[in-house]
């Protein structure tokens, strides 16, 4: 009897350590990895928001405030041309509707406004540098409302341009800005068309019937070249002339530090006619610090849409760095030379020629929410 107790403790000892083998052996096997979802939920799109606060000190060599300018128009006191603030939400495959609003304020917003045709226009719109709503269908974007003009080199926002000073051919030959509809499309990896209908040039309110249309094609055959062609067309007034502009810029990346830029505008509104080029040379000697070259050659001698009357020459070199995050710093000189005598001085002459220095501070500012 006392034999047979102690075989059945024995046997329950063996199996208890067999069972307790089995567990770890068990325990050391890896558990199977989760099946992936083979459809995971599209990430919720963000609004990103971004802005800019743009402040410059000028001097003029003539004394009073400088001429052929857009948004550097005072001598010899700290100016606050613009304070912008934007938010966005681009059309996706995943999210078709989208919208842009750029709140603008500063002496540039007074300026970009000026030429609304409706007095009330200026105070209204003026704030609104964009407004749009964004609809993709296809590969089609739609936009509807508000939005700054295609055409041309330069943009109003100076951090993103080369030099701080815009050209003439920015401030005189060409829209700021556009109210209507617009349609892109990416044809393929290399080009891009644009067509526009709109209300006509810097005219968010409308004064008479007509529409002014436009159409744009971008080349893009390598990272390094850039070609863009604009044209736009349509009666910008009651009884007016058809006024047309074309206008196109090719962008080169001569080697990794070295970049070129050309761009030309002619424009025609019935006998008159006027036109431009300007070219530009980058070097980006560092990674935070640039020097660019621009000269631009115009002629508006029949006192067209420019309303200059004369032919004219910029000569402007800037000094453009980048000292913390997006603290922009730029010094720059420019000369500018008119065919007659167009400056005016202190003492109330006129001669043919200004001479201007200008450090221009730049602080950006980007997020999403």
């Amino acid at each position: 009897m006392l034999l047979a107790i102690r075989l059945s403790r024995r046997a329950l000892a063996v199996a208890t350590a067999s069972l307790c083998f089995a567990g770890a052996a068990l325990a050391q096997e890896p558990a199977p990895a989760p099946t992936p979802d083979p459809t995971p939920a599209p990430e919720e799109s963000k609004i990103e928001v971004g802005g800019y606060v743009d402040t410059y000190y000028q001097y003029n060599f003539n004394k009073v405030d400088p001429l052929l300018r857009s948004f550097d128009v005072q001598h010899n006191t700290f100016s606050l041309s613009a304070a912008e603030v934007n938010f966005a939400k681009a059309p996706t495959s995943d999210s078709r509707l989208g919208f842009r609003a750029d709140l603008f304020f500063g002496k540039a917003a007074d300026l970009t406004a000026a030429f609304e045709p409706a007095p009330d226009g200026k105070e209204i719109y003026k704030n609104i540098q964009q407004a749009y709503v964004s609809l993709l269908t296809g590969k089609v974007q739609w936009d509807v409302g508000k939005y700054v003009t295609p055409i041309g080199a330069e943009v109003i926002e100076s951090q993103d341009n080369w030099n701080y000073s815009r050209s003439v051919l920015f401030g005189y030959a060409i829209p700021f800005y556009h109210l209507g509809v617009r349609a892109s499309v990416p044809v393929t990896e290399k080009v891009t068309l644009g067509g526009y209908l709109t209300n006509g040039w810097n005219n968010a309110s409308e004064l008479n019937a007509a529409k002014t249309v436009g159409a744009s094609l971008t080349f893009k055959p390598s990272e390094s070249i850039t070609w863009v062609v604009n044209d736009m067309v349509g009666k910008e007034a009651e009884g007016l002339d058809t006024r047309n502009i074309f206008d196109t810029t090719l962008t080169l990346g001569l080697t990794p530090k070295l970049s070129a830029m050309a761009n030309f505008d002619y424009g025609t509104e019935g006998d008159a006619s006027w036109w431009g080029i300007a070219a530009y040379l980058k070097l980006q000697a560092t990674e935070k610090w640039a020097v660019v070259g621009r000269y631009e050659y115009v002629d508006d001698t029949d006192g067209g849409f420019m309303t200059i009357g004369t032919k004219a020459q910029t000569f402007t070199v800037t000094s453009d760095h980048l000292i913390a995050g997006a603290l922009k710093v730029r010094l720059e000189y420019r000369f500018d030379k008119t065919d007659g005598d167009f400056f005016e001085k202190s003492d109330g002459s006129l001669v043919d020629t200004q001479s201007t220095l200008l450090v221009g501070v730049v602080c950006s500012f980007a997020g999403k929410i």
